[in-house]
């Protein structure tokens, strides 16, 4: 099968599947790349997908509107929920499928982030007259708040963690600005606030942590990409993706970081972080809402608003190639087996 030719790779269908349950409002993938695990806001059910040649679906929870997710280095996922008495968010044991706790929390969830040695787990909130960021322990249970936004119509958009744990970068959008906060992680302090053009719609930072990636979307619906150095916290470039049409939800970066991957509800744009160019363009049978890369770099996971998960088998290439614009043949589908 042929697949999309650019400077980071080539990208060719290996499944379509079948995940039965709804909508897909969110997915990630554990760190050994064996199991994804995929929300469905609308149907309150989230679902565990064990890669490999012959992925299998399980239902694993039922809760009132999933929606957020993070996976731990460890056994553990995340997931944000909400009911008519609090909100909540639910740890569950990726190898049994059991939940091990349920931390209530108030105001409304929007994003969630784990650090990487998965002691404490991070979760952007809204709430009437501003925003915070809470601060779980994992391992106590306690849990702290980091005041990020005292004015009303102030949102917290999404949340992500440096590499090294240190950092928390949490993307805000109010009724006249947009800002990227830098935040100690230890100290639990904001320590600088940079200002974007456009309203957030996500971030994303580098492996090595010395840049992130904020994507927003402008007045006339184009995507942006501010390119942050975080050593400097300055914005080091701009950049008006034009060929983005949709509007914009997600952006993603590859594992090695040489990759980002900005998702529209008509397609996915594959860009050279380098050059921030597009250079492939992948568009799936349905509505695309969010995607991610497996951590060795070989496959890429594309979720869609009709409950499916594409697989694409990535080729890594020296040479570079001019972009291409690829859409999904029709492929027989692979159905869930529900447990």
């Amino acid at each position: 099968m042929n697949g999309v030719g650019a400077a980071t790779g080539d990208f060719s269908v290996v499944a379509e599947i079948a995940v039965g349950q709804g909508a897909i409002s969110a997915i990630a993938i554990s760190s050994d790349g064996g199991r994804l695990m995929a929300t469905h806001y609308q149907n309150d059910r989230v679902s565990v997908i064990a890669s490999g040649d012959r992925p299998q679906v399980r239902s694993v929870l039922e809760a009132g509107e999933p929606f957020a997710v993070a996976l731990a280095h460890t056994r553990r996922g995340y997931i944000s929920t909400t009911s008519t008495a609090y909100d909540s968010i639910v740890a569950l044991d990726l190898n049994t499928d059991r939940v091990e706790a349920v931390y209530p929390v108030a105001h409304a969830v929007t994003d969630l982030a784990v650090s990487p040695n998965g002691r404490h787990l991070y979760a952007s909130r809204n709430a009437v007259n501003g925003a915070d960021v809470a601060v779980l322990d994992t391992k106590t249970g306690r849990e702290d708040a980091i005041a990020i936004a005292a004015a009303p119509g102030t949102t917290t958009e999404c949340v992500r963690v440096s590499p090294d744990g240190n950092r928390l970068y949490v993307g805000i959008n109010g009724p006249s600005m947009a800002e990227l906060l830098v935040i100690d992680a230890h100290q639990k302090q904001v320590l600088s606030t940079i200002q974007i053009s456009s309203p957030i719609r996500d971030v994303a930072v580098s492996p090595d942590g010395a840049t992130a990636y904020v994507a927003s979307c402008a007045a006339d619906f184009s995507a942006v990409l501010d390119v942050v150095d975080t050593r400097t916290g300055m914005v080091a470039s701009t950049h008006k993706v034009g060929e983005i049409t949709g509007c914009l939800t997600q952006l993603a970066l590859s594992r090695d970081g040489e990759r980002g991957y900005l998702v529209s509800d008509e397609s996915v744009m594959v860009l050279d972080t380098l050059t921030a160019n597009v250079i492939a363009s992948v568009a799936v049978g349905s509505q695309p809402s969010c995607v991610v890369e497996s951590p060795d770099g070989s496959r890429l996971y594309i979720s869609d608003y009709a409950g499916s998960v594409t697989v694409l088998a990535i080729t890594s290439y020296d040479e570079p190639t001019a972009p291409h614009h690829w859409a999904l043949p029709d492929l027989p589908a692979l159905e869930s087996a529900m447990t």
